[in-house]
């Protein structure tokens, strides 16, 4: 019997129009981009907020020192961060002017007595300068912080008052405030993707993080949710016998095809709508960086997405068909979710390095190719790295390759367990009833 491309459309448009109409998808679709943006932007304006609270309050500061190094050092000053380069050089916006943070230190003999008056609260912190300071530079700090995450910026007011005060009387006061602009004041520069010049900040290397591991977990992400659609679907149908019914009027390979390209389209949509938020909701900092999005980049994601769905779909397919239940397909495909995440595992490596051995090995490995290659990609955007076009285009080959083949093994699957009910087979019988067909 010849395949009915017809009827396999009508399929597609049931399983299409039946998924995006589900409260679960909607949810998906609207809140979650919308939950995420809102969660984001609140937790980092209120650590924004936090560390600039903290950071503008009063130093009031206990030294014990056993150097005498300090001993005639000044106990109140006004620091003055330097302000830091703007996010992209570019602009030619004034800087804003910094806060002065006022420090006033208490000298006390004992480190005992100056941890009580910590205890009560009467000061902030407690600076113990060690009786071999001058020869070792040993230093410790006290404070009550209960933060996880600290900033290095939180002990450079104490920084200033300890190089300040030890090269007093030592050299001119321009000499003094030129050692504590040293290093602060140097620009680092690296080449962008268009192979310019550009100066390095940390709001760029942000931004080369967090781009490249948005695209890969929404690619991951789609990948994978339009697969638990389909191993969903056939379990819940196979489960409820409606598989019988519909095979009286198509036959297996047109309801497969139906499947893949209903639940693939909504799929698609699902991620489009995603891409377009994000998009909408961080234009405004890319603006800012100075980044932009490559149209190639974007093609090679949706070149990616359908490949790397129709990989994942066709084993989701038949491992839905062969099992008896929804619980032990689920369980089974939690293998291939964890394939396409272990890219994940290695994060910094492929950022840091996109062009290494591991990374190059990961972008031709199918079932990780389309999330590593998509950091990999998004990362050059950023850093100006060059990923060769032969990588692409063989990674792409491969994963066709493997899409073609799983597909066609899915198909197999298919055909012969949507009927098959009771015990499920296991791999070893799985194998034989492949071959024997």
């Amino acid at each position: 019997m010849s395949l009915s491309l017809g009827k396999a459309l009508i399929i597609a448009r049931r399983e299409y129009l039946t998924t995006v109409r589900r409260k679960a998808f909607v949810f998906s679709l609207l809140l979650t981009p919308a939950i995420l943006f809102v969660s984001g932007f609140l937790s980092t304006k209120m650590a924004s907020d936090d560390a600039r609270k903290r950071f503008a309050e009063a130093r009031i500061v206990a030294v014990v020192d056993s150097s005498g190094a300090y001993s005639d050092a000044a106990l109140e000053y006004d620091y003055q961060p330097t302000t830091d380069a703007p996010l992209n050089p570019s602009q030619t916006h004034p800087a804003p002017t910094p806060h002065i943070v006022p420090v006033i230190l208490r000298r006390f003999e004992s480190q005992q007595v100056a941890l009580d008056s910590l205890a009560k609260g009467d000061v902030k912190q407690v600076l113990v300068v060690a009786a071999d300071f001058v020869e070792t530079g040993r230093l410790r700090l006290y404070a009550n912080d209960t933060r996880v995450f600290t900033s290095s910026a939180d002990d450079r007011p104490l920084r200033f008052w300890l190089t300040r005060s030890l090269l007093a009387g030592q050299t001119d006061s321009t000499r003094i405030e030129g050692v504590l602009r040293l290093g602060r004041s140097m620009d680092l520069y690296t080449l962008d993707r268009e192979g310019k010049w550009a100066v390095k900040n940390d709001a760029r290397e942000l931004v080369g993080f967090l781009l490249p591991f948005a695209l890969g977990f929404l690619l991951s992400m789609s990948i994978i949710t339009g697969g638990q659609y389909l191993l969903q679907g056939v379990s819940e149908e196979k489960e409820s016998r409606i598989l019988e019914s519909l095979l009286c009027s198509v036959t297996p390979d047109e309801l497969m095809l139906g499947k893949l390209l209903g639940l693939g389209g909504a799929g698609l949509t699902l991620v489009g709508v995603w891409v377009v938020a994000g998009l909408m909701a961080s234009a405004g900092l890319l603006s800012v960086l100075n980044v932009s999005l490559p149209p190639a980049l974007l093609l090679a994601a949706f070149a990616y997405f359908l490949l790397g769905y129709l990989f994942y779909a066709s084993i989701m397919t038949g491992i839905g068909a062969m099992t008896s239940n929804l619980r032990e397909a689920a369980q089974l495909s939690t293998v291939l979710t964890l394939l396409n995440f272990v890219p994940f595992w290695m994060l910094v490596k492929i950022l840091n390095s996109p062009n290494s051995g591991l990374a190059v090995g990961l972008s031709l490995f199918p079932p990780s190719a389309a999330t590593t290659m998509m950091l990999r990609m998004s990362a050059a955007s950023v850093s100006g790295a060059h990923i060769p076009a032969w990588e692409i285009a063989t990674s792409l080959g491969l994963l066709a390759l493997s899409a073609i083949a799983a597909l066609a093994i899915g198909s197999r699957m298919f055909r012969l367990g949507m009927l098959l009910y009771g015990k499920s087979p296991n791999l070893p019988e799985i194998v034989r009833i492949l071959r024997q067909s």
